[in-house]
């Protein structure tokens, strides 16, 4: 049986995702102040900026698990944490960095989870669109061969792919990860990116990779100590005088030659004492 489609935007009016003047307060700190932002339905945003510089947290509040402290986030116009869970987890589907949940399943199990908010009932059984579905998740992020295998004793990086397997069972409109790349080699680096970016759906990410996010996103959010930096396209948001900025290294900005994409390269500051003699 073929699988079903996932949704396209046609029916979704822009912005997917509304993020206005929003404020987090976490442990008497502001992780995150006066941010503000939107994206349009079938967008590719990554998050970038340095660790402890609030990209998790903005993420959290988008998908509804935190409560700003102050502003609003809106999914399709609705306040996610208005809507009942079935009808939020429908549209949006996150992928998270803590994967300890699905321990104790068969990798199939855990990418059958996804599917749990589109049953008719909490104790109805999977349907045969529900397992075609599986089935094409586990295909596309190359875990056929691992189906029946304990979660448990998987490496990082196939839990990772685990993980994202189960988003993408979800068929939602809009789709978030956190730090989707980590643990992954490099084949699998460019082959879950490219896979992401084919579905057509609105893609929020957080990103360590630098490089990697300005070939494969749309636009650039950048943090630093929980505020935004840059709101632009890659060749306009990491420039060489913000790259240094924000995460206080010495950059280079320029385009590769064989296909025009961008090549950043990074190193550390000369300090005075390290500065080489002349």
């Amino acid at each position: 049986m073929a699988s079903a489609p996932f949704p396209t935007e046609e029916s979704v009016p822009p912005p997917a995702i509304a993020v206005e003047r929003l404020g987090c307060r976490l442990g008497g700190r502001m992780v995150l102040s006066d941010i503000g932002f939107s994206v349009p339905g079938g967008e590719i945003l990554g998050i970038l900026g340095p660790n402890g510089s609030g990209k998790t947290t903005l993420l959290r509040c988008v998908a509804g698990l935190q409560t700003p402290s102050a502003g609003r986030v809106l999914i399709d116009g609705d306040d996610p944490r208005a809507l009942r869970p079935v009808e939020l987890a429908r549209r949006l589907a996150l992928q998270a960095q803590d994967s300890t949940a699905a321990l104790g399943f068969t990798v199939r199990d855990v990418v059958g989870m996804g599917r749990l908010v589109h049953r008719r009932s909490p104790f109805a059984g999977a349907g045969a669109e529900d397992r075609a579905i599986v089935e094409d998740a586990l295909d596309r992020l190359e875990l056929s061969g691992l189906a029946g295998r304990a979660v448990e004793q998987l490496s990082g990086g196939e839990r990772q792919r685990v993980m994202i397997a189960r988003a993408l069972a979800q068929r939602p409109r809009i789709l978030l990860l956190d730090e989707p790349t980590n643990h992954l080699d490099i084949h699998h680096r460019f082959a879950v990116l490219d896979l992401v970016r084919s579905l057509g759906i609105t893609v929020v990410a957080t990103l360590h990779d630098i490089e990697l996010a300005a070939r494969w996103c749309d636009r650039i959010l950048l943090l630093a100590d929980g505020r935004l930096q840059a709101d632009a396209a890659p060749e306009d948001a990491l420039t060489p005088d913000r790259l240094t900025a924000v995460y206080r290294v010495a950059a280079a900005v320029d385009r590769r030659p064989e296909d025009g994409l961008l090549r950043i390269d990074l190193s550390p500051l000369m300090s005075p004492r390290t500065e080489p003699s002349r």
